[in-house]
């Protein structure tokens, strides 16, 4: 009897000592680690809206937070990139993605989808990255003429993790199309992504992967309206809209998540997938993004702050250099008349001498903080190396752009020399309700501030003579009207640019930025009702 006591306990405890995954139905974790347009933040800044203290972002601090993160599930771990991760700082423009580059390829990144930025450098420059890079890039839905997809990119990779094959599926935003220079998309088109996957995530199911995992660099609105259209997909781990999801949205059996922008978060979401339905029986219901700050407690990866340091040391000098000063911080703000949006065109204005300026806002990438304005921060708020273009342009088409920007598909429109009034209750297409401008405007000095009495929003409510000093727009006159070379090709949409005669190009709206902190610093910009929006 007590030989047989003996056995049973033996038994009972060799099965105790094997591992989980041996024993059925013991569900599966995975781990999907994931961020998104990092757009080249290598070195930690202040995020004013998060802390006035305590920097965030770095790549060595997020480094040190993912391998932290992979070290608790070294098994069943994924890294993915929701794209737009090299364009946007000095560090990482001034040559051309490397050091990002490097440094996902060090930290063993699984698959990165294509965003629109990935672009911002043309096509060839795009393609050396990819040769260089150690883990796939991935686009289902951007494929040129004869439908083939962008060389030494894939649609679609499976990693297998803990005996659970994972299809990765990469998707881009169509507005590629009008959100980057044409030349640089030239022989490319954009397919809908829900048409693509339609087929193709049954597709990869039936190549074997237990889950699918659509990447995408779509925005979030638009992962919601996938996930809600085409069933089959588990897992959307997204990026584009620059949004910070707490927790994980769920749309019928999908999640979607995604992990801010600019390094600032890692995101992690754990799932339990049972051995054999294969299907998801558990995951994180929230706090699933990590703040990274780059506090001296906090950790670091020595390899990669070396990495960064090597290019960092090289520019340093250069971009820390005071250009200017500032008494207020400059804000940009996405859909209203924002004080850094006003200066910005203020300087276009003294720069090309025309009478009208318009700057698109997603062309003003980072705040500036009050004080000193180093040559990092007008790079950081000014990365593209876009031309200043000055043209005559009728005013209907000024009118025709503005509607165009009434209607909010992208950042609205920032503008010096007009004043622009919106009844938002109007149906798109018939927004603008008035439109003034600065009468016999010459691009004088403004020093930030712009029109010397700004008009009351009530006053232009009322519809009231115009402002002293500006005349109501007249759609058959032509205006001297100076605009950046994105917008003049049709970016973001505004086709009316085309239409613009006798055409004059300038420098960059960033070396325009420079000139002018150079003459008028310190600055003081403010906002001075040019975007009046009634019943918003």
């Amino acid at each position: 009897m007590k030989r047989s006591l003996t056995a049973v306990f033996l038994a009972l405890l060799s099965l105790c000592l094997v591992p989980p995954l041996l024993l059925a139905g013991t569900p599966v974790e995975l781990t999907i680690l994931h961020m998104n347009d990092t757009h080249g933040h290598l070195l930690p800044f202040v995020e004013k809206n998060l802390s006035a203290d305590r920097p965030v972002s770095g790549a060595a601090h997020y480094a040190a937070l993912i391998e932290a993160e992979r070290a608790l599930n070294p098994d069943g771990t994924l890294l993915l990139s929701g794209g737009d991760m090299f364009q946007g700082t000095p560090i990482s423009n001034l040559f051309r993605g490397k050091p990002m580059l490097e440094v996902m390829n060090r930290l063993d990144f699984d698959a990165m989808v294509l965003g629109n930025h990935e672009f911002d450098w043309g096509q060839e420059t795009l393609r050396e990255m990819i040769a260089q890079a150690t883990f796939p890039f991935l686009s289902a839905n951007v494929v040129d003429k004869d439908l083939s997809f962008f060389p030494d990119t894939r649609p679609y990779v499976f990693v297998t993790r803990k005996d659970i094959t994972v299809g990765i599926i990469g998707v881009t935003t169509p507005e590629t199309r009008v959100t980057t220079k044409p030349s640089h998309v030239e022989n490319l088109q954009f397919l809908d992504p829900s048409q693509v996957l339609s087929s193709m995530v049954e597709g990869v199911k039936q190549q074997g992967a237990h889950l699918v995992v659509v990447l995408s660099h779509l925005g979030l609105d638009a992962d919601m309206e996938l996930a809600a259209k085409v069933p089959g997909i588990d897992v959307i781990v997204g990026g584009h809209s620059h949004t910070a999801v707490t927790a994980p949205v769920r749309v019928g059996r999908t999640l979607v998540v995604q992990a801010g922008y600019y390094g600032i978060y890692v995101g992690v979401l754990k799932l339990l997938v049972d051995p054999d339905s294969h299907e998801i029986v558990g995951s994180s219901q929230e706090n699933v993004l990590r703040t990274v700050y780059a506090v001296p407690a906090a950790p670091l990866d020595e390899a990669v702050s070396k990495m960064v340091n090597t290019y960092n040391d090289k520019v340093k000098d250069e971009f820390s250099r005071k250009v200017g000063e500032t008494l207020v911080d400059l804000v940009r703000k996405p859909y209203e008349e924002s004080n850094f949006g006003n200066v910005i065109c203020d300087a276009f204005l003294e720069a090309s001498g025309a009478g009208i300026a318009l700057q698109n806002g997603g062309g003003i990438r980072a705040d500036i903080l009050k004080g000193p304005i180093t040559m990092e921060g007008v790079y950081t708020a000014l990365p593209f190396d876009n031309l200043l273009v000055t043209m005559d342009l009728k005013g209907q088409r000024i009118l025709d752009l503005l509607e165009k920007s009434a209607a909010m598909e992208h950042r609205i429109l920032q503008v010096a020399g007009i004043m622009v009034v919106h009844d938002m209750q109007r149906p798109v297409g018939s927004r603008v309700k008035e439109v003034f401008v600065k009468g016999g405007m010459e691009a004088g000095v403004r020093n930030g501030g712009g029109v010397e009495e700004p008009a009351e929003a009530g006053e232009l409510a009322r519809g009231n003579s115009p402002p002293p000093g500006y005349l109501p727009l007249d759609p058959e006159k032509s205006y001297r009207v100076v605009t950046n070379d994105f917008l003049l090709a049709g970016g973001d949409g505004f086709d009316a640019f085309k239409e613009g005669a006798n055409l004059v190009y300038g420098d960059t709206p960033r070396d325009a930025f420079l000139n002018f902190l150079r003459k008028h610093s310190p600055i003081k910009p403010s906002l001075e009702n040019r975007l009046v929006f009634l019943n918003p």
